[in-house]
């Protein structure tokens, strides 16, 4: 609530005619040309957006974070770069960058920035996408109706995005930044959605927080493991429901993190855990609502680059959830229901994906290579990700990376594969596989939940004792 306080304060500031005629000015310093209107902002789920509109009817977007959203200028650095990177080895339509800086480099006093082309658009994707019945603000749905040709057609260029994102290979986990030479590279700590989350949500301070790149998708997953420790241990309200709630989601989070250090959530989907490269770049906001069409459907451009990052293989083969424009953690019911929705449009999409693959050449003639970078002995693209969703592989990729969604996956997937039956899906059935250390740290953390749920205070951590705080109970 406060977090959303300071953002719609922080939106009418800018909400004034000194405001507006500053910001076409900068706009126009950077993109000169004969202004004719600066459109009103509209204001999206991370940014803000003005549209500078030219008397040849082309248009200049500057685009700038919202109060709210961490990591302000890395952010802006990274989608630079991505932006960049995406428009040298790619043909996926992308928005040219003009300008872009830190908030030191902003005379508005907006804080860090892009000037960008605006792509003329009909819609979102997601939009034309959408079941019509749904009320208006009405999160989407894919509309039930939507078969054969049209179906196809929006598939088909997702598709296409995806092989195309797919050959793009790195040697560590990381973001990627230019340097002042214009180099590329993946020197930046990984920045994902739920890091932003946890800063946002919980107040987990930035200290405990992944810092720097990661050699090896293992050490990536460790990372991510931890993070669903920090989301449990400093995140104060609505985070129980009550002691035994404390202990699943405790007992859960150390058996995730063991399934890690035994490196057996890492194999890739043909088994391998050492297949080289393996790793590629990710988006995690690509989707059908990021991805804006023409009057024809085409796409006329793909935005919001920020959270994309190299990231383990495995990401990128599994099942793409917005087939059905909403995640299953979303879905009425939840994932039982959601993949009944969800597979017959899989099928499709598959079809589709092995049809782009032959079409744009899978097998590379001449460099003994397939399309996605596979060697000619290993699955392609639609292969692994067909293979993902029959071993139920997405489910750890999608769990690893959603420190919200992953209790209840772990519950019902991921215990009863790896430990065996449990018919409870609690965490007495693991008692024993905790030490008498553990399961004493187990009790003295649920303990200290039970009395943030009373308190419902907020509380600003200092590094070095939020570490300790951690340390305390998990090591």
């Amino acid at each position: 609530e406060q977090s959303d306080a300071r953002a719609d304060a922080w939106e009418k500031a800018q909400l004034n005619r000194d405001s507006f005629r500053a910001v076409a000015k900068f706009i126009n310093q950077h993109k000169p040309g004969k202004a004719v209107e600066l459109h009103k902002p509209i204001r999206g789920g991370y940014n803000v957006c003005y549209r500078l509109e030219y008397h040849d009817d082309s248009s200049v977007a500057l685009r700038i974070p919202i109060d709210r959203r961490k990591f302000f200028l890395a952010l802006v650095m990274i989608e630079v770069a991505t932006m960049r990177l995406v428009t040298e080895q790619t043909t996926i339509p992308v928005p040219k960058i003009y300008h872009f800086g830190a908030a030191a480099d902003n005379p508005l006093g907006l804080g860090p920035f892009i000037i960008m082309d605006y792509v003329e658009h009909e819609s979102t994707m997601s939009d034309a996408m959408a079941d019509p019945s749904l009320a208006p603000g009405e999160d989407h749905v894919l509309d039930p109706n939507t078969e054969g040709e049209k179906l196809e057609f929006f598939y088909r260029q997702l598709a296409n995005v995806l092989l195309q994102l797919s050959t793009l290979q790195f040697d560590r986990v990381g973001s990627l930044l230019q340097d002042e030479q214009g180099h590329i590279s993946v020197s930046g700590r990984p920045l994902i959605q739920n890091m932003s989350h946890l800063m946002q949500f919980t107040g987990t301070p930035d200290a405990v927080l992944p810092s720097s790149p990661y050699p090896d998708i293992k050490s990536w997953y460790a990372a991510l493991a931890d993070m669903h420790i920090a989301q449990f241990t400093f995140q104060h309200n609505d985070a129980i429901l009550d002691g035994d709630d404390a202990r699943d989601k405790f007992v859960a989070r150390l058996l995730f993190r063991q399934l890690v250090s035994e490196d057996r959530l890492t194999s890739t989907a043909d088994g391998q855990s050492t297949r080289q490269p393996d790793i590629r770049l990710f988006s995690e906001d690509f989707r059908p609502s990021n991805i804006l069409v023409d009057k024809d459907l085409r796409i006329a451009g793909v935005i919001d680059w920020e959270y994309a990052y190299a990231a383990p293989t495995q990401f990128t083969e599994d099942p793409p959830w917005w087939l059905l424009l909403m995640k299953p953690d979303e879905w009425p019911g939840a994932y039982e229901p959601w993949m009944q929705a969800y597979e017959p449009r899989l099928r499709t999409f598959l079809h589709i994906l092995e049809d782009e693959e032959k079409k744009l050449g899978a097998m590379r003639e001449g460099n003994g290579t397939r399309l996605n970078g596979s060697a000619p002995t290993e699955m392609c693209l639609s292969e692994r990700m067909r293979k993902s969703w029959e071993d139920k592989t997405w489910m750890i990729g999608f769990a690893a990376r959603n420190s919200w969604a992953f209790d209840l996956i772990f519950r019902r997937y991921l215990d009863p594969k790896c430990f065996g039956p449990n018919k409870a899906a609690d965490h007495r059935a693991r008692l024993g596989l905790l030490t008498q250390k553990q399961r004493e740290a187990m009790e003295d953390l649920v303990a200290v939940k039970m009395d943030e749920g009373r308190e419902r205070k907020l509380r600003e951590w200092d590094p070095d004792e939020a570490k300790a705080h951690l340390a305390s109970f998990w090591n």
